[in-house]
Parts: C-alpha cells; structure tokens; sequence
C-alpha cells in the first residue's frame, strides 16, 4: 500500500516564500455531504483506491485517477479476495454530484487478473499524477516507483506521461503513446496540478525523495498536443526559463508534498492548493496566491477528520476539484490504515472520502 508521510513545518515563512494566510478576510467552513462519501462504494468488483485526481473532459464527463487499488476477483464486493493493481481509472457521467454516475476502468486484458490501467512491463510500476485535455488529446502524468529495501520500501524516481489520442471514446478503446520524462533533477513533474492557459500547460509537483519543494514547469501546448515534453522551462528568479543542470537550483514556490491540488478561483480571484498537513491523524490545508507562480500564504488548516471505528488510520492525498458541482468545493482526502488486516477487512475505509468547502471574502 502506499505510505506518503508529508514532514512540513508551518513556519515556512521563515524561509521567506510565503506570507501568512489573511484569516480576517476570508471565512471558510465545512461540511461533509451526506450523499456522497459512499459515491465510490458501489461497485462490485472495484473495491478502493487512493490517488484520487479528477480532470474535466469538457464533454459532460470526469475522469479520475487512482493509484493502488483493489479489484474482487469475485462479485461479493469484498477485499479478501481481490486482486491488488497499482493504478486504475474511472468515468463520471455528470458533474452534479446528487444524480452522477460513475464507471471503473483497469486492465482486463486477462480475466482472472486484473492488471494496472497504465502499465509497462518490468519491476517498477505507475502511480498517477494528474492532467489536462488539450483540444481532441488528453494529457496525464504518472509517477514511475520502485522497490527499494529501506523506509517505507518504495520510492517515488521519475516520471512519465501518457498522451491519449482519442478521449472521448471508452477508456477501454483509448489510443496511448507513452511519453519519457526528462530529467529535472528529482522533482516529480504532474504529480500534483496540472493546468493550462491559452499558451501554457504546467505541471506541478515536489522534489522526492522526501523533501518535496514544490516546483512548476511549463510548456507550449502546441507541443505537449504533439507528444514533445522536452525542454521545460522553470519558474527561475521571477522568470520563465530553461535549466540547464542540477547546480541551478530555483526557490521553491513552497514546502508540499507528492500530491496536491491548484485550481484558480474566478470569484475569489485566487489559486487555491489545497493538501493534507502531517503525518497520521492528518488536517486538511490551503493555501492562496494572486499568481500560479506566488507568493503562496502559510497553508491555513482548516479541517481534520474523525475516524470512528478505524484503529490504526492515516490521512494523506487531499485535492479539490472544482469540476464538481455543489454549494461549496468538493475536496477528497484517503483514509487507509497502519494494520493491512484492519484495510482488508474495513471496507468504511481506502474509498475517497469527501469534505466540501465553502470560502468567502468576510
């Protein structure tokens, strides 16, 4: 299963990248919805993930993506026998949360095993990142890990890139061309956001192993349309520009993690980044910026969640997603477990869990 413990000082300020969150002028509050933190439960064979991203296909559908999940190998929709894949997908018909329907998508190439959605042969495997649709292509980012016999037995050293031809037509009939990323010196590129704008896409991400600077790269999207993640170019001393080698090292829009989310807010007039804060018993946090590029606030944490009936839980991967319709921001959170037979057996956990957000200008 995948352990993502985020080690982050809220004193980031000293550092000086950030500026204190203005709790005078924003009001938040929370509420967990009634009708869909069991959204993801239903079906019989797709059994829980985490990951979590979502992207708009601008076509009146959702795709998301999830890393480890759980396939039944059976219809009793249990966990004890199931098959364990690295990554998996779904379709979301509707953007109204009340009346959308969803469908989970892997690799049954062979019946009696399921298989990751996104997969190479060899050791290591994919984890998703996020995406964008550009025009008739969609672009996702994955995140390419591997064994390793010390911490937490994996680790996080790459990344790639899947460029669908066709994706309007079923995920099942999707034509994939695998992109090799570049090297950019240990920072994971779309492991987090990914958004564009009418010139650029730009992936964010952190530095991993472990000490996740938040960095950004971008783009042309007539070239990413084309298949070309070559040259990046790095938000350098308030300038876009290529980097050459690891000795240049940019200022970190701020210390994140692996996985989080940005999305601009047209009525706040805001980036929002929304992510989880600690290790374990985790809180949910955002931060705000006039610009993609910063000064990003101190992440304010504004909600931590209870978990009745689960021993041994941790929280981590929370993201926004904007594509949903509601009466504030969906946000989703995982919720997995320190003992492998509480996650097996506790089907009340390792679905995405939802919160939603309402912020305001006071």
């Amino acid at each position: 299963m995948k352990y993502l413990p985020i080690f982050i000082s809220l004193l980031v300020h000293t550092c000086g990248i950030s500026q204190q969150f203005d709790t005078s002028r924003y009001r938040i509050a929370v509420e967990i919805p009634d009708k869909t933190n069991d959204f993801f439960a239903h079906d019989r064979f797709w059994r829980g993930a985490d990951g979590a991203s979502s992207i708009d296909l601008e076509n009146g559908k959702i795709l998301w993506l999830f890393s480890d999940s759980f396939i039944a190998l059976d219809s009793s929709m249990s966990r004890k026998n199931s098959k364990f894949i690295r990554n998996s997908i779904a379709i979301q018909e509707g953007y109204d949360m009340q009346t959308a329907v969803i469908k989970f998508y892997w690799n049954k190439k062979h019946k009696k095993k399921p298989l990751a959605f996104f997969h190479k042969p060899g050791k290591s495997w994919y984890w998703t990142g996020h995406g964008t649709r550009i025009d008739d292509k969609l672009i996702l980012f994955l995140m390419k890990v591997r064994r390793i016999k010390t911490g937490l037995g994996f680790e996080i050293f790459g990344w790639s890139a899947v460029l669908i031809a066709n994706p309007d037509e079923d995920p099942s009939d999707w034509k994939m061309q695998y992109l090799d990323g570049v090297d950019t010196y240990g920072f994971i590129a779309g492991s987090a956001a990914v958004i564009k704008d009418d010139r650029y896409l730009y992936a964010f991400g952190a530095v991993e192993p472990a000490t996740h600077e938040a960095y950004v790269l971008r783009w042309d999207l007539n070239k990413v349309h084309a298949g070309n993640l070559t040259s990046p170019e790095w938000w350098i001393k308030d300038r876009w520009s290529p980097r050459t080698s690891k000795g240049i090292v940019p200022e970190p829009l701020f210390i994140g993690g692996t996985e989080y989310s940005i999305h601009y807010d047209t009525t706040l007039r805001q980036f929002i980044q929304i992510q989880s804060f600690g290790f374990g018993e985790a809180s949910l946090g955002i931060r705000m910026s006039d610009s993609l590029t910063g000064k990003w606030t101190e992440p304010y944490l504004f909600y931590t969640p209870e978990y009745p009936g689960v021993k041994k839980p941790f929280m981590y991967a929370a993201k926004a997603h904007p594509e949903l319709k509601g009466s504030g921001l969906y946000i989703t959170y995982n919720v997995n477990s320190f003992d492998l037979g509480e996650l097996i057996d506790n089907q009340a956990i390792y679905f995405p869990a939802f919160v939603e957000m309402k912020i305001e200008k006071k």
